[in-house]
């Protein structure tokens, strides 16, 4: 794997994921990330359209889940790689940048994680809508300026293989917010280690899928 993200190659080689999948093509990581965003999209979409408490409840869980674990693969994999490849002032402006954004996303996910819907459904939609309003202005940057970065200065394989170890890494990420937690590197990857035990039994007690 010639000169893939040292951050990134690092990591997945400490923990036994980078060239560890047999990866394909469509493992592209920017093809990853938009498709993440999608579901997130959808997800989003399906809360907005039912009326069903429980339902509510259930999409709610899924939505920051789905958020939580695409945001840990990003800070461990995509922005270390856009840091490497682009570099100079550039690279190191979205890096810091999203340093401070995906821990504003962490707060924002782990205030509507927690919150009752049941109690005030309405007040909880505006708090949802709230830190959706924030997701989706991070994603529309990413789309527009960080993705086609990455595209401009990584080779196919590179994107390839980083995406290969996104894909792989997902499964084992945390499925609950977790603000206090590291933001980056391998303190961020034991922590959630340690963490996603502790995740999985309080999502099967309360049947989160």
């Amino acid at each position: 794997m010639a000169n893939v993200s040292k951050a990134a190659s690092k990591f997945g080689a400490g923990v036994g994921l980078t060239g560890a999948p047999a990866f394909k093509r469509g493992d592209n990581i920017v093809d990853l990330i938009i498709a993440d965003h999608n579901e997130a999209k959808e997800l989003y979409k399906k809360y907005k359209e039912t009326n069903d408490v429980d339902e509510k409840v259930k999409l709610r869980n899924s939505l920051v889940k789905a958020l939580v674990q695409h945001d840990e693969c990003e800070q461990l994999l995509m922005y270390p790689l856009l840091r490497e490849k682009v570099g100079g002032a550039v690279g190191e402006g979205h890096y810091s940048r999203s340093l401070s954004e995906h821990q504003e996303l962490r707060e924002l996910m782990y205030r509507v994680r927690y919150a009752d819907i049941k109690s005030n459904p309405k007040q909880f939609d505006f708090k949802l809508d709230n830190a959706m309003h924030s997701v989706f202005l991070h994603v529309e940057q990413e789309e527009k300026e960080v993705l086609p970065l990455l595209t401009q200065h990584c080779s196919e394989e590179d994107l390839e293989k980083v995406g290969a170890s996104f894909k792989a890494h997902k499964p084992v990420t945390v499925t609950r917010p977790h603000p206090s937690a590291p933001a980056q590197g391998w303190p961020l990857a034991v922590t959630s280690l340690i963490m996603k035990p502790l995740d999985k039994f309080r999502d099967y007690w309360e049947g989160v899928a």
